[in-house]
């Protein structure tokens, strides 16, 4: 079970300042002496580092190091260097530091750049390893001169520790892989399934997230974004003057570039006034040639089939432009709002929904939330993740509040998830979710089980991973 601290080590590991120095004192190091190295040397296994170990090179020491630290529960970064001269020149000796030494450094604030704002990993921890050059034997080589491996924070399991950046590796192999499949058209996710199936490893147990292929993805773009923009409104333009009643609306910024724009075709507002009662917006896709969140606003119909209403494409998923987005949907659809709509874990969408339907009822839909429960609980949960699964879905659909309470705290003792933060957010947001609480929602049938394969199978009929943006409002027109 993963503890509330590795938990929190995870979220804050990508942080922006771990390339910057630290000060070490002299204090946390230890100087080799002929007793130090002697004791070392009749104490040392093959996988601990020891006063006097010799490498032949500083980056074979950062190797070993690096492999000791992924056994102990932690990563490891290139500190300082020092040298005769000074600071970096004629290195004489190099630190090695966990990825959680030193403190956060103060950002300067810049009011002209939008702060990230994430939460560093550092905590002062005093592990290291030094090692220093020397010539004594004849050849240059280096030698262990310092070292600790007393850390003031949880180190985590094997089974956590691979997600931390630096373990986080996507194989050449691999990288051919990713790129066949994203020319077939198929999905990030479905990427990742794909590729746990041929490794035979279980979901969530890859050595890379579906963050790392994006990033990959987005490294292989070879689209101009301008160029793109230009032939996106091009062609929103010739099909209105085709079909009259296809609709879109944009934003461009104070550069004159396209930051927003938002399209719905004539047969889709037409299902909108005999199925829209009941509305998913998809936020979950990503155009990965263009690198842009890709929305999407669904529905059935009276047989149960996905009826598509509308498409958005946003720079940027804030409450402005989520915002503008309802907006623009409202307006294709001559002002009718839903009676219910069901979006993903997005606070800043559920303020918008508030602000521009203040009528419609806000729900979470279940199968946005269930597609993250292997990287949320897998690891976690190993051999008893399925277990957990079909328990979590059994609360999920009890009729009676009073139930649902008491087998929530029932699942969480029996699984040991009291200091896990999703079950904590999910238990926080569960009014917004637990069909118990929401008996006053009409969903259309929208979240029955089987309803969420069809809407994706519905989805990825014309959602490329290389869809140029303009071939892709036409590729959806022709499908529709």
């Amino acid at each position: 079970m993963m503890s509330e601290e590795a938990v929190q080590m995870l979220v804050a590991y990508n942080d922006p300042s771990d390339q910057q120095s630290l000060s070490l004192g002299d204090t946390s190091s230890t100087e080799e002496s002929p007793d130090e190295s002697r004791l070392s040397l009749e104490t040392a296994n093959d996988t601990v580092p020891y006063i006097g170990q010799r490498f032949a090179t500083h980056d074979a020491a950062y190797k070993f190091y690096t492999e000791f630290a992924k056994q102990c529960g932690f990563s490891i970064r290139r500190h300082r260097t020092e040298g005769k001269d000074g600071v970096g020149k004629g290195l004489t000796r190099r630190y090695f530091v966990c990825h959680r030494a030193g403190n956060t450094p103060v950002k300067n604030s810049n009011d002209s750049k939008p702060q990230r704002n994430r939460k560093s990993s550092r905590c002062g921890c005093q592990a290291f390893m030094r090692i220093s050059k020397t010539t004594e034997l004849g050849a240059p080589e280096w030698r262990v001169t310092g070292f600790a491996n007393h850390h003031n924070h949880e180190l985590l399991e094997p089974n956590q520790v691979r997600f931390l950046p630096a373990y986080r590796t996507i194989s050449d192999a691999d990288k051919s892989r990713i790129l066949v499949f994203a020319k077939t058209g198929i999905s990030v996710q479905q990427m990742m399934r794909l590729m746990e199936l041929e490794k035979c490893v279980e979901p969530g147990y890859l050595p890379f997230t579906e963050k790392d292929v994006r990033n990959l993805l987005q490294s292989f773009r070879k689209l101009d974004p301008e160029d793109e923009s230009i032939d996106l409104l091009r062609m929103c333009r010739n099909i209105k003057e085709k079909e009259p009643n296809f609709k879109f609306e944009y934003t461009l910024d104070l550069n004159n570039r396209l930051e927003n724009i938002a399209w719905s075709y004539a047969s889709s507002i037409q299902s909108y006034e005999i199925f829209g009662d009941a509305v998913v917006f998809d936020t979950m896709h990503h155009l990965t040639a263009f690198d842009m969140p890709l929305s999407i606003w669904l529905g059935v119909n009276n047989y149960g089939m996905p009826c598509f209403f509308g498409c958005v494409l946003l720079r940027e998923q804030n409450l402005n432009s989520l915002s503008w987005a309802l907006k623009a949907f409202l307006g294709f659809m001559n002002g009718k709002a839903p009676q219910t709509i069901l979006t993903d874990q997005n606070m800043c969408l559920k303020e918008a929904i508030a602000m521009e339907m203040p009528t419609t009822k806000h729900a979470l839909c279940i199968w946005m939330i269930a597609a993250k429960f292997p990287s949320w609980f897998n690891a976690v949960l190993g051999d008893r993740y399925n277990e957990w699964k079909a328990e979590f879905h059994r609360l999920y659909n009890m009729e009676s509040i009073d139930d649902f309470e008491l087998s929530w705290r029932d699942m969480v003792n029996s699984f040991g998830l009291h200091t896990n933060r999703h079950i904590a957010n999910l238990y926080a947001i569960r009014t917004l979710w637990a069909l118990p609480y929401l008996t006053s929602h009409f969903f259309a049938g929208i979240t029955a089980a089987g309803h969420s394969k069809l809407i994706n199978s519905f989805i990825q009929r014309f959602l490329s991973a290389q869809t140029r943006l303009a071939h892709f409002v036409e590729q959806v027109c022709f499908l529709l």
